[in-house]
């Protein structure tokens, strides 16, 4: 697509990563708990979901989010495109409406039971750090990537 940034995914993991690693070392350096389960255990599986993920949103959704925003830039598409807003404002809602949109769809993925199955792979990690956070069933993803996403 037109206009995707040279780099974008290498620029997204990058940005992925540093987040990731400074939680990460967070917790190794402040930890909230004793783990029964060691990270080395763990990890592996977490991660392991997580690049599975990551391979299937890239082969069924190439350009992603990334790509439909800026097409939707390009045609002029979208209330934050065709309402007089300085720049860091329409920034400031587009996080808020993304935030907000993400909770609902969570608040779905808890009360609608077919949901709730693919999304209590999520809930179900034997303990609780930053790899829980990125645990998600491949369906689930490529749901919110659909609904989400695009």
């Amino acid at each position: 697509m037109a206009g995707l940034p040279a780099g974008e995914p290498w620029i997204r993991l990058g940005i992925s990563a540093a987040v990731f690693a400074a939680m990460a070392g967070w917790e190794v350096m402040a930890p909230r708990r004793c783990q029964a389960i060691g990270r080395w255990v763990r990890w592996p599986n977490n991660l392991g979901v997580v690049i599975i993920d990551t391979i299937l949103l890239r082969l069924l959704f190439p350009a992603a989010a990334v790509g439909a925003a800026l097409g939707g830039e390009a045609q002029g598409w979208g209330l934050l495109n065709n309402l007089p807003l300085a720049p860091w404002i329409a920034v400031i809602m587009a996080v808020i409406v993304l935030d907000l949109a993400i909770n609902f769809q969570h608040i779905l993925f808890h009360a609608v039971p077919v949901l709730w199955r693919l999304h209590r792979m999520h809930h179900a990690d034997l303990e609780f750090d930053v790899t829980t956070g990125v645990r998600f069933h491949p369906v689930e993803i490529v749901l919110s990537m659909t609904t989400l996403g695009t």
